[in-house]
């Protein structure tokens, strides 16, 4: 059952507040330290209300991001699950294309696997075996996180609120079927301005990706919401986020997969 500390009117103001920081790029104090009542269904709720407030702008659900995939990060957060947040279209960037540096608040680079869903997932409990039926491809991604508070000092709360640190997504251009690859043992580099930063295996994320998304798709569920044909679903980062600055070029190659180039103005 979901425990809930604000009002809908509060809920609906914080979710504006949010709201206003993302359109100006104007950071606000965590809101974990303002209202320390909020609870997790609290943080889903402003969330959902912060995402009416970008769909009134013209902005279009492309999918769905998960976070805190990594047992490392959920001890840092002190939760014990991961959570999600929405893709929108305006956020994505073309495959080699840049993003400017400028236009966001405290940019992090990950390196991940995205899933792009070929059926709905509208009936649980789902399995491991449903999200590979219903999965009609997977690309390697970039995801770049962004906070619109003061720094990266979140708690879960915190950032679920802000649509899961969303900033900036880039799919790649060549694909497979999951039945070519198997995203536990599939391994990534990651590269800054030439050098590699960072080497991971599918397996980090959940024990593998696919497990995240089966994650997605019943918390969801839960919401009553769900994942439908068409999404696209950054499973989580394989490694550490890096920070980025203007005039960094990173690159990700994922085995069987063109390497991808993504940099910033």
């Amino acid at each position: 059952m979901a425990v809930y500390g604000l009002s809908e009117e509060m809920q609906a103001r914080i979710a504006e507040e949010l709201y206003e920081a993302q359109r100006t790029n104007t950071p606000i104090p965590l809101l974990s330290k303002e209202y320390p009542v909020i609870t997790m269904a609290d943080a889903y709720a402003i969330q959902q209300k912060g995402l009416e407030l970008r769909l009134k702008d013209g902005a279009q659900v492309v999918g769905r991001k998960i976070g805190i995939t990594s047992e490392g990060m959920m001890k840092m957060l002190e939760c014990n699950s991961p959570d999600y947040g929405y893709l929108l279209e305006e956020t994505q960037v073309s495959e080699g294309g840049s993003i400017v540096r400028a236009e966001m608040n405290w940019p992090i680079v990950e390196g991940e696997l995205a899933f792009i869903m070929g059926a709905n997932l509208n009936a649980g409990p789902i399995t491991a075996e449903d999200v590979v039926a219903a999965t009609s491809q997977v690309v390697p991604c970039f995801e770049v996180c962004d906070t619109r508070f003061t720094n990266w000092n979140v708690t879960v709360r915190d950032t679920i609120c802000d649509n899961a640190g969303t900033g900036r997504f880039m799919l790649g251009c060549s694909s497979k079927t999951l039945e070519e690859v198997d995203p536990a043992v599939i391994p990534m580099i990651l590269e800054k301005n030439g050098e590699v930063i960072g080497q991971a295996t599918g397996a980090e994320v959940m024990g593998s990706p696919i497990n995240s998304v089966v994650w997605l798709a019943n918390k969801l569920l839960e919401y009553g919401d769900f994942l439908r044909a068409g999404d696209v679903v950054l499973s989580g980062s394989f490694m550490a986020a890096d920070a980025a600055e203007a005039g960094d070029t990173y690159t990700i190659t994922l085995k069987g997969f063109m390497p991808m180039t993504l940099s910033f103005e």
